[in-house]
């Protein structure tokens, strides 16, 4: 029976059924609510059922809509919100023209992949945010009317009965658009088992017995859902003679492409047999794989000399390139840093509480276990002895790295109310999330960090013996760890010898080969090849160049926050490296060391890591420095009725790291656990431990337990975060009049008296002041290389900013990721140095009002 054809002028009815999307999953933990806006010709659009909170929506709609030969069909993927504009999540354009050309005038049981690109603002080119699959039918034309038949009319090439498109032979049409022939019983479905096993022995099992995730082109990646492909026969070089998809490039040796049962294209690496979502790369010029003896795959690069576990790329080379550049200024920064004199004040003013001698070594003979009593304080950290001198005199021994001391771990670094007399009445005692102390007069509704106790002494006594507000300042923290470190240091020196070239390879051998209370000796640091001694100059050279080589891409140890953020983090893809646990515990001993022997480190952690070094609980605004977006959507939930937004939340999430979705239950079975008004607020504090914690807890311990053998962690409780950073990172010569000219305004102008205090402020204040105030508003101590010109906040390049907010009762706020001060309208100086003060050293984030 003869078919019929179509005439091609006029409208025509065909078949579009919309199957799938696999949208990429963003920062933020609020999956949207996706459907699709079919146009033809940006005409008369028709709109797929809303699939709520997923990332994998299926629709499975057919629409009939009337094309001509030339129609544009535009697919738009948009993300539905009951309060706001529904947002643009990506789309994709395609003429049907080629699609008709390529198949003969045919549109029957086509199968279309369509990459949808996001709609970028700026200049940068669009990024592909997933894909959609469509299936055209229905359609029959005759195309030698059109008088496109063949290459020699500047049309492609009709797939004829030699060049059909099979089920994996796909046409490339343009850029992202993809279709084949979807052969009868060859839908999404799941293939048969005879088809299963078929499968199984056309390939490695990439599936079955591999352990971790498989680890290709640099990163983990799982295999595909559901394991086994739908049965597509890969590309195979016949193929590529023959049909269309000479369009990519072909794949590297060894690489296989296949489709899963959903129609996505996924890689099999015969050489690691592991699986990949991405296209694999070509190794750069000079580049080649290789396996060590325990079967692991390793890249070799020819042109430097060096391995990395890493799968080199276009992008990883551009970083590795960029930390280079870095290396030329790394030590003139180290030049800049200063803290304090190194010479330590006398033993009996660094420590008022103890006598100017230091505890008996662990190893005393002449002292006698303290018996083991009861007390309120519950039992030591483990590892810790409670011993007593001869003279009755009761010390404690830390046994996990050699050391003791006089205060009882358990108290170090907290202050003791006992015997305090009663508040005055409608006076109550609170304390900040930092567990700094203030009062609320209930009375007068307000709040002071002052004790309004009749007779309370202006500068009440703290647990050391010394006025609390002395005891307070940093130089007296730092006063009390560096008398803990020269009463625990071992006698002689030890010798690290490096080359430059192979600085964190020598380093870390070396350190971990000796037993760690030996790195509290004297280090005597020499570089081969480079004649000299070391009076302290060059361990400072070797901390600050260690420090800028942890941070190589290529280790894959370490990461900025954000693009905007240039604070360290835990890499959670840090796994690719098979030894990752083993090189964070030797940077834990590394950084342990840095504080031990008063040196600085290039670039400091990210403040969250910082609270975790102190066993500090992490609190939802921690979020914000490191990930706005999901910060911004926890607030979101915080101030809204998610009932009456019909948010379909549940305690679980799913979070991507190198291409591999992991799901992870905030609760046991909390799939079927939605999220409500009454329990949003546990959400949230199980949503912020998980995200400061998500997929690093391993590394983290391995780090803790580095740094706690070398310097125990008991004895960072004297200090905050923030004084933490600057006790690693130093503090730098601040210059205030490029800090003011590059400083911005907003409800003030330059003029205002509150700005012209403000600098005034500044300028008087020393440099330990002007680190803090800086890493008050900003998050950091320290300015970039290009000056203050080059601050940076969430948004790309931030200036700093003083902006009018609020009464002159309140105190000043900060924004860190966007560099700004909040700065009430105070009526006097003293007044504004007062509030700044207290802002500085006391809180977080604290208003009073």
């Amino acid at each position: 029976m003869a078919e019929s054809v179509e005439p091609t002028s006029g409208y025509h009815q065909l078949s579009v059924t919309i199957e799938c999307a696999h949208l990429r999953g963003g920062s933020s933990f609020l999956k949207p609510n996706p459907y699709v806006e079919l146009s033809i010709d940006d005409k008369n659009p028709r709109k797929t059922e809303i699939v709520k909170n997923t990332y994998q929506p299926k629709w499975n709609e057919e629409f009939t809509v009337l094309v001509t030969p030339r129609s544009q069909l535009t697919f738009r993927v948009n993300d539905h919100n009951s309060f706001r504009k529904d947002v643009i999540v990506g789309e994709k354009r395609f003429n049907l023209f080629q699609v008709l050309t390529h198949y003969n005038g045919k549109c029957e049981n086509l199968e279309v992949t369509l990459d949808l690109m996001s709609d970028t603002k700026n200049d940068t080119p669009p990024m592909k945010v997933g894909e959609l699959i469509a299936l055209l039918n229905g359609l029959r034309l005759e195309m030698s009317a059109l008088g496109r038949t063949g290459p020699h009319n500047g049309g492609p090439m009709p797939l004829g009965p030699t060049n059909s498109d099979g089920m994996a032979n796909r046409s490339v049409l343009n850029n992202g658009v993809k279709v084949r022939m979807r052969l009868h019983g060859s839908e999404n479905v799941v293939p048969a088992m005879s088809q299963t096993v078929m499968n199984r022995q056309s390939a490695y099992p990439v599936q079955q017995a591999i352990g971790p995730p498989p680890i290709t082109n640099g990163s983990a990646i799982g295999p595909p859902p559901n394991g086994v492909p739908n049965g597509s026969v890969p590309v195979s070089p016949e193929n590529h003679r023959n049909g269309n998809a000479t369009a990519e490039e072909p794949l590297p040796p060894g690489w296989e492409m296949r489709y899963d049962l959903y129609g996505r294209r996924y890689y099999v690496d015969h050489n690691t047999r592991s699986t990949s979502w991405e296209r694999p790369q070509p190794l750069p010029p000079g580049w080649e794989i290789r396996r060590d003896g325990r079967g692991r795959i390793y890249y070799v690069d020819h042109n430097t000399r060096t391995t990395t576990w890493q799968r080199p790329n276009t992008e990883r080379l551009q970083h590795f390139q960029q930390w280079q550049g870095e290396r030329a200024h790394v030590m003139s920064q180290g030049n800049q840093r200063f803290l304090y004199p190194q010479h330590t004040p006398p033993l009996a003013a660094a420590a008022p509480s103890t006598s100017a001698t230091s505890p008996p070594p662990p190893s005393a003979a002449a002292v006698t276990p303290a018996p083991d009593e009861e007390d309120a304080l519950g039992p030591l950290p483990s590892g810790w002895e409670r011993r007593v001198q001869p003279e009755g005199r009761v010390y404690y021994v830390n046994h996990k790295n050699r050391t003791t001391q006089w205060e009882d771990p358990r108290t170090q670094g907290q202050e003791l109310d006992a015997d305090e007399p009663p508040l005055p009445p409608g006076w109550e005692m609170r304390v900040t999330e930092d567990n700094v102390r203030y009062f609320v007069d209930h009375n007068t509704r307000t709040t002071t960090f002052q004790d309004p106790r009749p007779g309370a002494p202006k500068g009440p006594k703290g647990v050391y013996g010394v006025p609390l507000a002395y005891e307070r300042s940093f130089r007296w923290k730092l006063s009390q760890f560096r008398y803990l470190c020269q009463s625990n240091a071992l006698a002689s020196h030890i010798k690290i010898t490096v080359t430059r070239q192979t600085l964190f390879e020598d380093s870390y051998h070396q350190i971990m080969r000796l037993p760690a209370y030996e790195l509290r000796r004297r280090l005597y640091i020499i570089f081969r090849g480079e004649e000299g001694l070391d009076y302290g100059g060059v361990s400072r050279e070797w901390f600050f160049l260690l420090s800028h080589e942890v941070l190589n891409p290529m280790y894959c140890l370490f990461e900025y926050a954000n693009k905007n953020n240039y604070s360290l983090q835990i890499n959670p893809a840090s796994y690719v490296n098979p030894d990752h646990l083993l090189y964070f515990k030797f940077i834990g001993r590394f950084i342990a060391m840095a504080l031990y022997h008063g040196r600085f480190i290039y670039s400091g952690f990210t403040m969250p890591f910082y609270k975790r070094m102190l066993n500090k609980k992490l609190i939802m605004k921690d979020i914000e420095s490191i990930d706005p977006e999901f910060y911004n959507s926890l607030v979101w939930i915080r101030d809204n009725n998610i009932e009456e937004c019909a948010l379909e939340l549940y305690y679980s999430v799913d979070f991507e790291v190198l291409g591999q979705v992991i799901h992870h239950e905030l609760k046991e079975n909390g799939d079927k656990i939605r999220v409500t008004e009454e329990n949003k607020e546990d959400y949230m504090h199980l949503m912020t431990e998980w995200r400061m914690t998500r997929g690093i807890e391993e590394q983290t311990k391995a780090f803790l337990d580095g740094f706690n053998e070398v310097v125990p962690l008991e004895w960072l409780k004297y200090f905050d975060e923030r004084e933490l950073e600057l006790m690693l990172c130093g503090m730098q010569e601040i210059d205030v009049d490029d800090w003011q000219r590059n400083s911005i305004y907003r409800h003030y102008t330059r003029n205002s008296k509150q700005v012209v205090w403000f600098w005034q402020f500044v300028r008087q204040a020393d440099n330990e002041k002007r680190a803090r105030l800086l890493q008050f508003v900003t998050g950091t101590c320290r300015v970039p290389v290009g000056g203050f010109a080059e601050l940076m906040g969430s948004n790309g390049p931030q200036r700093f900013c003083i902006e009018k907010v609020g009464k002159d009762t309140w105190l000043p706020r900060s924004h860190t990721c966007f560099n700004r001060l909040d700065l009430p309208p105070y009526k006097s100086y003293d007044q504004m140095v007062e509030k700044l003060n207290y802002a500085i050293e006391e809180t977080e984030g604290f208003g009073q009002e």
